[in-house]
């Protein structure tokens, strides 16, 4: 399915909204009027209908502003929103659980983060012949069964850090290693492939290896140094998801400004002070907020007044020394 573009996102709102605008809130009708508004109308009630949002993580601050346009959105449109996440960053069996529990609960949607490239076939397959129709967001598997995706185009994500950090930073020349917490996650090995895309357009660029640095800042950190100890020529460390951060810490720590250049994603407010203080050179957002809010204002509209599921796409926004100041941590 084809992305859709701020239009239709915007579309997308005012189409709730004049839709909420009819669904209550306007002077009392008639007894004709309501007699036949119940025979033509069978919609459910802005309050009767309930959705579920699975997250796999909550363990950053990158996660809470998913949760917080989730709920949000609910409370926009008046329906039940219901946020739950793993206790285990990326736990398939736990995430699984947590479907199959809204399942069981009759929810009228679910929008979720699908970063396994199958594990979540068969319970979305249980979820639709239970008549719960399941949107995928942040991370969707090609396949999967979602109806929809809201999140960024990770390729071309990935493509535009490699573009600019071997572009304008590296100046075409130099050595690089990926730091990624999931090397399987079907986003991350996707804003890889972007990367890899552009390294492939400079004859001096090299890729070193990729390096798996968990879902913990910690645990993240050791395995960056390490990975610095051992390829002391490297020119630059590029993360491909919102433990970036750990990439700052260690530049920062060890006194590598300028000597190893780092880049990665998300807007914590620790990756853009490392952006700030010239630990690194650039991070890439994805506007979690939105990818919460548009995933619960889809399953909405379908619920209430059936309307298509559609992809959107939240961007990929550069933040550099630039426009740094700028920005609002996620």
């Amino acid at each position: 399915m084809k992305k859709k573009g701020l239009a239709a996102v915007l579309g997308l709102i005012m189409l709730a909204g004049a839709l909420m605008g009819c669904s209550g809130g306007g002077k009392e009708a008639t007894g004709e009027e309501e007699g036949k508004a119940a025979a033509e109308n069978t919609e459910k009630g802005n309050s009767d209908i309930d959705i579920s949002v699975v997250l796999h993580a909550m363990n950053s601050s990158f996660y809470t502003k998913i949760q917080e346009g989730a709920e949000q959105a609910g409370k926009d449109l008046g329906c039940n929103v219901k946020v739950t996440a793993c206790s285990t960053a990326s736990s398939l069996d736990e995430q699984v659980g947590l479907l199959e529990t809204a399942i069981a609960s009759k929810t009228d949607a679910i929008a979720t983060v699908t970063w396994d490239k199958t594990g979540f076939n068969a319970t979305i397959e249980k979820a639709k012949a239970a008549g719960i129709p399941v949107v995928g967001f942040n991370q969707d598997a090609e396949g999967c069964g979602t109806e929809a995706f809201i999140g960024q185009d990770y390729v071309t994500a990935g493509y535009n850090l490699g573009k600019y950090m071997f572009g304008e930073v590296m100046k075409g020349e130099g050595t690089y290693i990926v730091a990624s917490c999931g090397p399987t996650d079907e986003a991350l090995v996707a804003r890889e492939e972007g990367i890899d895309k552009a390294a492939a357009e400079y004859d001096g660029i090299s890729k070193i290896t990729t390096i798996d640095i968990g879902t913990d800042l910690t645990t993240a950190y050791g395995v960056i140094e390490n990975a610095y100890l051992a390829n002391p020529e490297v020119t630059a460390i590029l993360g491909v998801d919102v433990f970036s951060e750990a990439i700052g810490n260690v530049i920062g720590d060890q006194g590598l400004e300028g000597k190893v250049y780092g880049a990665g994603f998300d807007l914590t407010e620790g990756t853009l002070e490392h952006v700030k203080n010239n630990e690194m050179q650039l991070t890439v957002g994805q506007n979690p907020y939105l990818q919460g809010y548009y995933s619960v204002v889809e399953c909405f509209l379908n619920a209430a007044h059936g309307t298509d599921f559609i992809d959107l796409d939240t961007g990929a926004q550069m933040v550099t020394a630039e426009n740094v100041n700028e920005v609002e941590p996620e």
